[in-house]
């Protein structure tokens, strides 16, 4: 993500012609952008991270909806792990 907000920002300051960003090439630009884009459609999927940190906080909504309806059943706190 933090590729993108550089390549945005990079972009902006050279639209702008503020400073020596004005003289920039536009591949300062391109790199950015291109990386984001193989960490998004290459690199993410291919290693499961997004799909991972899904799975992880479904688990842990799940767990606080349990922990939840068993306190209103009156029944005790499962232990945290």
């Amino acid at each position: 993500m933090w590729l993108l907000i550089v390549a945005v920002v990079l972009l902006g300051l050279k639209l702008g012609a503020i400073g020596p960003f004005a003289t920039l090439s536009w591949w300062w630009i391109g790199v950015p952008l291109g990386l984001a884009f193989l960490w998004w459609e290459i690199i993410d999927p291919w290693l499961g991270l997004s799909q991972k940190r899904a799975v992880r906080d479904m688990a842990a909504r799940r767990a606080a909806r349990v922990d939840r309806e068993r306190e209103k059943l009156g029944l005790r706190r499962r232990d945290k792990r």
